[in-house]
C-alpha cells in the first residue's frame, strides 16, 4: 500500500510521542545484545566492540564503531565507547592506517569474494585488518565522548592514534594535493554498490540485477579489488595502473567534519589545530570548484583523474551544505531544486538512496543495497546539516520518517521509501541513531 508522507508522520516530529521515550531503553539492549568482548592471544589484546547485527555483519567496523559511539554516549555508557575506540584502534599501523574491518574472532569475511580486501599474506589467517578505509566520523566520534565526560588522559591516549590516522589519509588519498581525498574501492565510500559508481565500473544498462553472482555488473565491481589485491594495496601502483579512483561527496564531507573536529581537539590535547584549519578550508573550497555543478544545483562525485563529474542523482548531492562555509544561496539551491522534488526524493519516507527517477532505482529488497531504499545514516547525517541551516521543517521529515520505519519494520538495515517496509539485516543498530535526532 502506498502511503503519503502524512498518513506516514513525514509532517510532525515524533518527539511528543509515548513510544518515544521507550526508544533509549530498546537502542540500549540492542547495543548489548550486540556487544563482543574477549582476548586476542595471539595479540595479546583484550578487545571490545558493538556488531552492527551478529548474524550478518559479526565484525568490528570502522564508522559503525563511530556511531556506535554516538549512540552510547547518549545512553552514558562511556566505558563501552571508550573500549571500542580502543579496539578499534589496537591493529594501527605505524604508518597510521586503520581498516574498514577489523577481524577479531572472524578471520574470513561472509562473503567469499571479500576475502581481496585485504593485503594477500598469511597473516590474514589471524586476526587482522582489511586494506579499505570507510568515511572518516572518527575525530567527530572521539570529540562527541570527550564532551560528554570531560576525560583528557582518555583524549591524550586517543587523539595521537586518530592524528596519525589522518595524516595518514592526507599523505595516502589526497593524490592531486586539491585537498580532497579519493577511494579506490566502491565498498570505501560505505555506499557500497552507490550508482554513481556504475560509470567508472561500465554498468552501461545502469538498471539494478537481481542476482549477485550471476550479474556482470557484480564481477565488475569485485575486479576493482582483485586488481587492488593484486598490486597488494600499494597506492604507488594502485594509481599508476587504476581501475576506480573516486573522489566521493559524501565521503570528502565527512572528511571535512573530521578536521573541524581535529581543530577543536587539537588545543585541548597541547597540539597545534592549523594543519587540520588548512586541509578542511582546501577540501571545502575543492569541493565548491570542482564537485558543484551550477546548471543543476548539486555536488557530484568525481571519477579520477579528470574531475569528471560524475551526474547521478544520490542523497549524497545534500552532504555539503553541512559544511559552514557553503554559501546559503547555494544551499538553497540545492534544496530548491532537489528535496522536495516527487521525481528524485520527496518519497513518503525519505531519502531514497537514488532519484526514484533513475535507472537504478530499486525500493525493495536486493543484494545490491544504496540503490533505492531509506537507510537510517543519511536521515541521521542530513538531519543535523539541514537543522544547523535553519530547514527544521525539512529536517524534522527526516527524523520522522525514520521513526515511523521503525515503528512499523523494527530495527532493520533499510526500509521501503513509499511503504516503510524493512529489509536486510534484522536487528540493525543503525536506527539507533535516532536518539542524537532530538
Amino acid at each position: 500500500m502506498l502511503h503519503t508522507a502524512r498518513e506516514l508522520g513525514g509532517e510532525e516530529t515524533p518527539f511528543g510521542d509515548p513510544a518515544w521515550h521507550e526508544l533509549r531503553a530498546q537502542v540500549r539492549a540492542l547495543l548489548r545484545r550486540h556487544l563482543k568482548e574477549g582476548y586476542s592471544g595471539l595479540l595479546g589484546q583484550q578487545y571490545c566492540y558493538i556488531a552492527p547485527a551478529p548474524e550478518r555483519y559479526p565484525f568490528q567496523w570502522f564508522w559503525d564503531t563511530c556511531f556506535h559511539v554516538i549512540m552510547l554516549t547518549h545512553l552514558g555508557e562511556y566505558d563501552i565507547a571508550k573500549r571500542g575506540l580502543r579496539s578499534l584502534f589496537a591493529m594501527q599501523r605505524a604508518d597510521g592506517f586503520v581498516g574498514h574491518m577489523i577481524f577479531w574472532h572472524h578471520v574470513l569475511p561472509r562473503r567469499p569474494t571479500d576475502v581481496v580486501q585485504t593485503r594477500p599474506g598469511w597473516q590474514e589467517l589471524r586476526p587482522h585488518m582489511s586494506a579499505l578505509v570507510q568515511p572518516p566520523f572518527i575525530a567527530q566520534a572521539l570529540e562527541r565522548l570527550y564532551n560528554a565526560t570531560r576525560d583528557r588522559v582518555f583524549l591524550g591516549e586517543l587523539y595521537g592514534l586518530v592524528r596519525g590516522y589522518h595524516r595518514w589519509l592526507a599523505d595516502n588519498r589526497d593524490l592531486d594535493g586539491d585537498g580532497l581525498l579519493s577511494i579506490i574501492s566502491p565498498f570505501e565510500s560505505g555506499m557500497d554498490w552507490k550508482p554513481s559508481y556504475d560509470p567508472v565500473v561500465g554498468h552501461e544498462p545502469r538498471a539494478t540485477p537481481r542476482r549477485l553472482y550471476t550479474s556482470r555488473y557484480f564481477w565488475r565491481v569485485v575486479s576493482v579489488d582483485w586488481h587492488n589485491f593484486m598490486r597488494r594495496y600499494d597506492m604507488r601502483r594502485i594509481r599508476s595502473r587504476s581501475r576506480f579512483l573516486v573522489k566521493d561527496v559524501g565521503f570528502n564531507s565527512a572528511y571535512a567534519l573530521d578536521l573541524a573536529a581535529m581543530e577543536r581537539l587539537a588545543p585541548i590535547a597541547g597540539d597545534d589545530p592549523a594543519a587540520f584549519a588548512t586541509r578542511r578550508r582546501r577540501v571545502v573550497r575543492s569541493m565548491m570548484q570542482l564537485m558543484y555543478d551550477e546548471r543543476s544545483a548539486a555536488f557530484y562525485d568525481l571519477d579520477h583523474p579528470g574531475n569528471r563529474q560524475l551526474g547521478i542523482l544520490t542523497p549524497s548531492i545534500f552532504f555539503p551544505l553541512a559544511l559552514d562555509e557553503i554559501e546559503p544561496a547555494v544551499a538553497a539551491r540545492v534544496m530548491d531544486a532537489h528535496f522536495s522534488e516527487p521525481r528524485e526524493f520527496a518519497t513518503p519516507v525519505p531519502l531514497p538512496t537514488v532519484a526514484v527517477c533513475d535507472p537504478a532505482f530499486k525500493p525493495d529488497q536486493s543484494p545490491y543495497i544504496w540503490r533505492g531504499p531509506t537507510w537510517a545514516f543519511p536521515n541521521w547525517f542530513l538531519y543535523h546539516a539541514l537543522k544547523r541551516r535553519g530547514y527544521v521543517h525539512e529536517a524534522n521529515r527526516l527524523c520522522a520518517a525514520l521513526w515511523h520505519a521503525v515503528r512499523q519494520s523494527g530495527f532493520r538495515e533499510y526500509y521501503n521509501p513509499f511503504t516503510a517496509e524493512g529489509y536486510g539485516a534484522r536487528d540493525f543498530t543503525w536506527s539507533g541513531l535516532l536518539l542524537d535526532m532530538e
